[in-house]
C-alpha cells in the first residue's frame, strides 16, 4: 500500500502533465463497449419490467464483478512474474482514471472565450462539459453551467477515482471507473433505462457518497488557504446539498458556491425541456468570468490537497 501511493502520484503527475489519455485504447472507452455488448445481450427482446428491473442489476454484478476479479488475478500473476509490467500497468490505469488536466483546460477555454467576448465559442465550449443546451446562455448562464460542472467532475472525474485507488489500487479506480461509465450509458430515467438502468445509478450513487462529502472537506481547506468564503463552504453545503436531486452532486456545488459567494443552481433545459435545480449558495459575488477563473484556482488547490490526503490515506492503511 505504501508503493500504491507512489503509483498514486505518478499516475495523477502523468495526467497532470499530459492530460487524458484518447484513442480506442482507452480504458473507459473498453468499459463502454462492453457495457454495449452486455445491454444488447441482457436487455428484454420484448419490454417486461421486472425482468428489466432484475437484468439491469444482473448486468451490474457481471461487470463490475467479472472484470473486478480478472483484474485481481492479473494484477497477482504480474507481482509475482513481471513486477515491472505491474507498475506500468497500474500506473496507466491511474493515470487514465483521473480526468484533471482536460477538466481544467475545457473549463479554461469557456473562461478565454467569454474574456474575448466570443460567447458563440464560449456556448460550443460548454457543451464538452455539460449535457444541458447551452444554444441561447447568457454570459450569467454560461459562467454557472461551467462553476457547476467543474464542482460536480472534481468529485467524481478526480477526487473519486484517487479516493477508490488509494483504498485498493488501480482496481478500486478499475471497479469505480465501472460505476460512473454505467451511470452515464444506463443510468437515464427515460423509457427504455428507467428500470433496467435502475441499478448502474444507484451503483454510481453509492460509490459517490464518500468522496462526494470529502469533497467539501478539500474545498474547505482550499477556501481557506487561498483567503475565500471558507465558513460558506461548510455553511451553505450543510444547508443546500441535500436540496439537490442528486445524493452527491449538490455537495461541491453547494461547496464552491459557499468557497466563491456565488449563487449556483436555477433553471436548465434538456432537449428542449425545462427543469428547475434548487439554489445553492448565496448570491454575495456577480457570476462573470472572473468566478471562472476563481473556481478554477480553488479546484486546482483542492486537487493537490486530495492527492496528498490520499497517498497519506494509502500510507496509513499501510502502516495499520
Amino acid at each position: 500500500m505504501m508503493l500504491n501511493a507512489i503509483r498514486l502520484i505518478c499516475g495523477f503527475a502523468l495526467d497532470g502533465l499530459f492530460g487524458d489519455p484518447q484513442g480506442e485504447w482507452h480504458p473507459v472507452i473498453l468499459i463502454g463497449k462492453i457495457i454495449n455488448g452486455l445491454e444488447r445481450l441482457f436487455f428484454p427482446k420484448k419490454r417486461n419490467f421486472k425482468r428489466e428491473f432484475i437484468m439491469g442489476f444482473v448486468l451490474v454484478i457481471l461487470i463490475a464483478g467479472g472484470i473486478g476479479i480478472l483484474y485481481y488475478f492479473l494484477g497477482r500473476w504480474l507481482r509475482q512474474y513481471f513486477l515491472l509490467g505491474f507498475w506500468v500497468l497500474e500506473i496507466y490505469l491511474i493515470f487514465s482514471f483521473t480526468a484533471y488536466r482536460t477538466l481544467m483546460t475545457r473549463v479554461n477555454n469557456v473562461k478565454l472565450a467569454l474574456e474575448q467576448d466570443n460567447i458563440e465559442t464560449a456556448r460550443q465550449d460548454l457543451k464538452h462539459l455539460v449535457g444541458r443546451d447551452t444554444e441561447h446562455f447568457s454570459e450569467k448562464e454560461i459562467v454557472r453551467a461551467g462553476i457547476e460542472s467543474l464542482a460536480e467532475s472534481f468529485s467524481d472525474g478526480i477526487l473519486a477515482p484517487l479516493f477508490y485507488t488509494a483504498l485498493f489500487g488501480a482496481l478500486g479506480g478499475l471497479v469505480y471507473k465501472i460505476s460512473n461509465t454505467l451511470d452515464s450509458m444506463l443510468g437515464y430515467k427515460s423509457s427504455r433505462y428507467y428500470f433496467f438502468g435502475f441499478a448502474s445509478a444507484r451503483f454510481d450513487d453509492l460509490m459517490n457518497i464518500i468522496p462526494s462529502r470529502l469533497s467539501v472537506v478539500l474545498i474547505g481547506i482550499s477556501a481557506m488557504i487561498l483567503g475565500k468564503f471558507w465558513k460558506g463552504v461548510f455553511q451553505y453545503s450543510l444547508r443546500d446539498a441535500r436540496k439537490h436531486p442528486s445524493p452527491n452532486a449538490g455537495w461541491p456545488e453547494s461547496a464552491l458556491a459557499g468557497a466563491l459567494g456565488v449563487q449556483l443552481g436555477g433553471a436548465n433545459y434538456y432537449g428542449g425541456k425545462r427543469e428547475e435545480y434548487p439554489f445553492l449558495g448565496e448570491p454575495l459575488l456577480e457570476l462573470n468570468p472572473t468566478r471562472i477563473d476563481e473556481a478554477l484556482i480553488v479546484i486546482r488547490f483542492s486537487t493537490y490537497v486530495g492527492v496528498l490526503v490520499c497517498s497519506l490515506f494509502s500510507i496509513i492503511i499501510w502502516l495499520l
